[in-house]
C-alpha cells in the first residue's frame, strides 16, 4: 500500500492523486477521493483557503523540497512580451511606455499612460479590436498589468459606465500589482511554486501596493482599493481583510475577476498557461463565492473565451478558425471549419452541440494550449 503524505497544496505536482475528499469551509464538496490535482482544482483551492492535503505518496513527485539558492540569476528574469506587438496595434505606444513606467515604479507616469489609454478606448466606441489583439502568454508582471488595465476598461465602456469610472478602473488595472514590483525578485520569480512562508510575502503585495499608493496625493481613494482589495473574495474568504459582498469597492471586484482571469491565461515561471474556455470555466464556477454577481454578469458579457481569428482544434479533430465571438455564451464562437470551409455556430447548430474547443493553435499549426 502506498504512503499516504499531508502536504502543503504548494508542494503538490499536478498529476497527484487526493486521498480525501476536500470540502469548502461552507461545506460544499470541492474534490473527490481519488480525483488527480489539476492546474483547474489547485487554483479552487487556493481560493478557498485550503492549505494541506492528503496525498498518495509515489503516484507522481511532488515539488521539491530543497531550499532555493541564496542567489538570484538576474539573467533568467521572465520575459514579458510588449515587443511582440505590431504597429497596428492602437495601444502600442502607450503599451510601451506603460511598460518603461511600470518597471520604473513611477506611479504618476502610469498614471498618465493608462489615462491615454482610457481615452484611446473611448474613443474607439467598440473594444472588440483591442480586445482581439491583447496577447497573453507572459510570464511578465508588466503585461498583466497592462492587460488588465484594458480588460477592465472594456468592461466599463461596453456596460455604460460614466468616463470617470472608464479612467478609474484603467488606472486601477494599471497600479493593481504595483506592490509586486517590491516583492523579493526571488519570491516573485521563483521557478516552483512557492512555500508556505514565501506565499505569505506575495500576499503582502496588496497591502504594500496600496501603502505605496497612499503615498502619492495624485491617487484616488478607489484606485488605491483596487490595489488593496483586488483579492478579496465576495464570500469572504480572501485576502488580506476577509472582506465580503458591498464592503468590497465595485470596482475592486471586476479588477479581482479580470486579474484572475488574465492571470490563468497566461505563462508564469511556476505554471503553464491554460486553455482559455478552461478558464473561462473556472471563473464561471466561482460565480457568487469567489466573484461578486454583478461583476461576473458584465465580464461575461464583455471578455471573449477565444477571439476572432484564433486557431483552434475541436474534440472530434477538426480545425477551425474563431469568426466571432459569442455575446450570450463565450465558449461557443462562430467558427469555420478549415478542412470543408462551412461555417458553424457552435451556439445554435444541434449537429455540433456535443463539440468542444479543446486546444489553441498557432498559424503555424503548433498547439500552444490544450485541456
Amino acid at each position: 500500500m502506498s504512503e499516504i503524505r499531508i502536504v502543503s497544496i504548494r508542494k503538490i505536482k499536478i498529476g497527484s492523486v487526493v486521498q480525501c475528499d476536500i470540502y469548502s469551509k461552507d461545506g460544499a464538496l470541492i474534490l473527490k477521493k481519488g480525483n488527480i490535482m489539476t492546474q483547474v482544482a489547485l487554483a479552487r483551492l487556493e481560493s478557498m483557503g485550503v492549505t494541506r492535503v492528503l496525498v498518495e505518496a509515489g503516484t507522481v513527485e511532488l515539488v521539491d523540497d530543497t531550499p532555493e539558492p541564496s542567489h538570484y540569476d538576474t539573467t533568467d528574469l521572465p520575459k514579458d512580451n510588449i515587443d511582440k506587438y505590431s504597429e497596428k496595434f492602437v495601444l502600442k505606444k502607450e503599451f510601451e511606455q506603460g511598460k518603461q513606467a511600470l518597471l520604473d515604479k513611477d506611479i504618476d507616469g502610469s498614471q498618465d499612460v493608462a489615462k491615454s489609454i482610457a481615452g484611446k478606448l473611448l474613443d474607439t466606441g467598440s473594444v472588440k479590436r483591442e480586445l482581439e489583439e491583447l496577447k497573453y502568454g507572459t510570464e511578465g508582471v508588466v503585461t498583466h498589468s497592462l492587460n488588465v488595465s484594458v480588460l477592465a476598461g472594456a468592461i466599463a465602456i461596453e456596460n455604460g459606465f460614466p468616463k470617470n469610472v472608464v479612467e478609474e478602473l484603467v488606472i486601477g488595472g494599471m497600479l493593481h500589482d504595483i506592490g509586486k514590483l517590491y516583492i523579493d525578485p526571488a519570491v516573485l520569480n521563483k521557478k516552483g511554486r512557492l512555500d508556505d512562508r514565501e506565499y505569505t510575502i506575495m500576499k503582502t503585495h496588496a497591502e504594500e501596493g496600496y501603502k505605496k499608493l497612499c503615498d502619492n496625493k495624485g491617487v484616488s481613494q478607489n484606485v488605491r482599493l483596487m490595489a488593496f482589495q483586488h483579492h478579496e473574495n465576495n464570500d469572504g474568504t480572501g485576502y488580506p481583510k476577509g472582506l465580503k459582498g458591498d464592503q468590497i469597492l465595485f470596482e475592486s471586484r471586476i479588477i479581482h475577476i479580470v486579474d484572475v482571469y488574465e492571470a490563468m491565461t497566461a505563462k508564469r515561471c511556476y505554471k503553464d498557461s491554460l486553455l482559455p474556455g478552461d478558464v473561462m470555466e473556472f471563473v464561471m464556477g466561482r460565480y457568487s463565492t469567489m466573484f461578486d454577481v454583478k461583476a461576473m454578469d458584465m465580464f461575461l458579457k464583455t471578455i471573449p473565451a477565444y477571439k476572432k481569428g484564433d486557431l483552434v482544434r475541436l474534440s472530434d479533430g477538426t480545425r477551425a478558425q474563431v469568426l466571432e465571438s459569442n455575446p450570450k455564451n463565450s465558449l461557443r464562437p462562430l467558427i469555420v471549419l478549415l478542412d470543408t470551409m462551412k461555417v458553424v455556430d457552435l451556439y445554435t447548430d444541434r449537429s455540433f452541440l456535443s463539440k468542444t474547443v479543446t486546444e489553441l493553435i498557432s498559424k503555424e499549426g503548433e498547439v500552444v494550449k490544450t485541456q
